[in-house]
């Protein structure tokens, strides 16, 4: 599909300031909100999901629970219809957070002395003389409620410690040999919920938000998605996808320090139950290294992998002729992340010699990069590798 052409106009809606005595030291970059934006507004364009290629858009800025500024909420008109964008600041990343081509701004009422908060997907309030209050009514929340929306609330973090980055140049020869399948066209990319430790809860979570498109009661009054001509997109997070992660945090015993293998089977099998449905794991690593075969057939069968790692790599692919790029993110400790689909490449190198790469597409759990290529074979670690059906 080509690539539309998009003319972006962004106008200053509003003028940052101190409101109530709280300063706001946070340093959100203007420009990289704007870029990530345009960039996402460009990736809905070249789906068609957007008509026309001109948009005009306000902005304005919209703050965290503690009133540090998390990012930037866009507005903007179409042809056809209104939208509206949240891009926010994690770790130094900038990322759309909700992007909704043909809805009302959730803070379009927010006065000109008040402040927009962001608490999480879907969970607005507005601050009022630095006092927390509800965004429809304006009644101040008491302390208890103010903490309780703390709990899951995602903070303004300005950069961590980088994962390390590594470029991989394949040159070869002819046309590689690539082996592919995505169960679906839009995978399930559950994200964090403002819990500590909770990576395999967000796992669980995109693995009952696959199954939720056949068992409906998975994630109650969540629509799992949509079919857009032959393809399914699945539906993005919303309240009752995070409280289904609750849920299963609270099954899996999670703690500030993670969860282990056996309680995430025994908590997503726990939740099941309740659901009355059954849930089962079937290891798919043999002697000592995971069976990527047995990956592929699973996957095929509609079954999504739960991956187990100390020290990990998400990759980014960029294909050319005669020459593929891999970016590496390599991350150390654990992490559990899920697999929906597979990309085994093999390369005849300019040498004449033969090279292979097993990739698994995975739903990573970070805000930021949603999904990406896990490695098998490169800095990594697989302690445990399970097929999951539930039926």
């Amino acid at each position: 599909m080509k690539k539309k052409i998009l003319a972006l106009l962004i106008l200053i809606a509003t003028v940052l300031g101190v409101m109530g005595g709280v300063s706001v030291y946070a340093e959100v970059s203007l420009e990289e909100c704007d870029k990530c934006f345009q960039n996402t507004v460009s990736v809905l364009l070249d789906r068609d999901d957007l008509n026309g290629n001109k948009i005009s858009a306000t902005r304005s800025p919209v703050y965290d629970i503690k009133l540090a500024q998390l990012g930037y909420v866009y507005e903007f008109d179409t042809a056809e219809s209104k939208g509206y964008a949240i891009i926010i600041c994690d770790n130094g990343n900038y990322v759309a957070i909700e992007m909704l081509p043909d809805a009302e701004n959730p803070y379009s009422d927010v006065g000109e002395n008040e402040k927009s908060v962001f608490v999480n997907v879907m969970s607005y309030c507005k601050a009022v003389d630095g006092k927390i209050c509800d965004i429809e009514t304006g009644e101040e929340f008491s302390e208890q409620v103010c903490a309780v929306l703390e709990e899951n609330a995602i903070l303004y973090s300005g950069g961590s410690v980088d994962p390390e980055y590594v470029k991989v140049e394949v040159g070869f020869l002819g046309v590689p040999d690539e082996d592919m399948y995505d169960v679906c066209y839009q995978i399930p990319q559950f994200c964090g919920v403002g819990l500590t430790g909770a990576c395999a809860a967000v796992a669980g979570g995109n693995i009952i938000g696959y199954f939720d498109r056949y068992y409906e009661n998975l994630i109650p009054n969540h629509v799992a998605g949509e079919f857009k001509g032959e393809d399914y997109y699945y539906n993005f997070s919303d309240t009752y996808v995070t409280q289904a992660i609750k849920q299963l945090y609270s099954d899996m015993n999670g703690t500030e320090n993670g969860i282990s293998e056996t309680n995430f089977k025994v908590g997503l099998q726990n939740y099941c139950s309740n659901k009355n449905l059954n849930c089962n794991f079937k290891s798919i690593k043999s002697n000592g290294s995971i069976n990527y075969d047995m990956v592929k057939s699973s996957l095929k069968s509609g079954q999504p992998i739960a991956l187990f790692l100390s020290t990990y790599n998400i990759c980014e692919l960029n294909c050319g002729d005669q020459k593929d790029e891999f970016y590496y993110e390599l991350y150390p400790g654990n992490h559990v992340m899920v697999g929906f689909g597979y990309r085994d490449i093999n390369y005849t190198l300019t040498n004449g010699s033969k090279s292979n790469y097993k990739f698994i597409y995975v739903a990573t759990g970070f805000i930021t990069q949603r999904t990406a290529y896990f490695n098998i074979s490169y800095r990594t670690n697989i302690n445990s590798a399970y097929a999951v059906n539930i039926y």
